[in-house]
């Protein structure tokens, strides 16, 4: 594998097939009434394999507009590294339901980066040695909102804003604020307060009404936990960018060059 497209841990690639069945039964609603074959076509049709098809593809696209013979010459934007391209949209397969599709693809492709470090990049394939940005820079990974982000982009096309601040409000912020009441959705945006609760500071993706995943310095990095503590008591908000009628609500919003996520 090249260095443009390293930073995903092979042992966790099985595991975000795996545990995307979790989410697909809803692609398969209108399955229990077919006939028999019908309702296996349907399953091979939107099954778990459908999430990743096409990651080879895509995992050939570039992560950045930079060449990658350029990205060690220094340590660009500050040392977050050259910033994201932007991937081309994703469609559900024909006669899937699209907004399940979508969102277990959010989740599936999230979980392919399990294991990935903790760094303030802004993609994962960015592997500086320390003496170009320090020890604590050094090698693969992503922050919080970078993580949101890239996930979003590389699975479904959708390219926002890597600021955490400016994905929970404001003009670039993706998707649409959900009300109070409105329960939660796989790949909705979660966003985390302060410990003084003076502003907003991470960002997960919600998976279900126990888990979320997340890219964390305490953890090490990405990884898939339970929504407890201070994921709890300090949440401020959530968003939602696959909507329930198949829209896709987001902002396209290109950093300036040098532009510093805050999360």
């Amino acid at each position: 594998m090249s260095r443009a497209n390293a930073g995903v841990p092979r042992a966790f690639r099985a595991v975000a097939l795996a545990l995307a069945l979790a989410l697909l039964p809803a692609l398969l609603a209108g399955a229990a009434g077919a006939r028999p074959d019908a309702a296996v076509a349907q399953a091979a049709a939107c099954g778990p394999a459908t999430l990743a098809a096409d990651w080879p593809e895509r995992d050939l696209l570039p992560q950045s507009p930079l060449s990658p013979s350029r990205w060690y010459e220094q340590a660009w934007n500050g040392g977050w590294g050259p910033q994201a391209a932007s991937y081309p949209a994703v469609l559900a397969p024909v006669g899937c339901d699209r907004v399940a599709w979508q969102r277990a693809r959010v989740v599936a492709v999230a979980r392919r980066y399990l294991g990935l470090g903790y760094r303030h990049h802004h993609i994962p394939g960015w592997d500086p040695p320390a003496a170009l940005v320090g020890l604590t820079a050094a090698g693969t990974g992503l922050d919080c909102s970078n993580f949101t982000a890239w996930v979003y982009n590389y699975g479904l096309g959708i390219r926002f804003t890597s600021n955490v601040q400016q994905q929970a409000d404001g003009p670039l912020a993706p998707g649409r604020v959900l009300a109070p009441d409105e329960p939660f959705a796989p790949g909705d945006l979660l966003f985390i307060l302060r410990e003084d609760r003076s502003e907003v500071s991470h960002v997960v993706l919600y998976v279900d009404e126990n888990t979320v995943i997340d890219s964390h310095a305490a953890f090490g990095g990405v990884t898939e936990h339970p929504r407890t503590g201070w994921y709890l008591t300090h949440f401020s908000q959530a968003r939602r960018i696959v909507d329930g009628n198949g829209a896709i609500l987001w902002t396209p919003a290109d950093e300036p060059a040098g532009k510093l996520p805050a999360g």
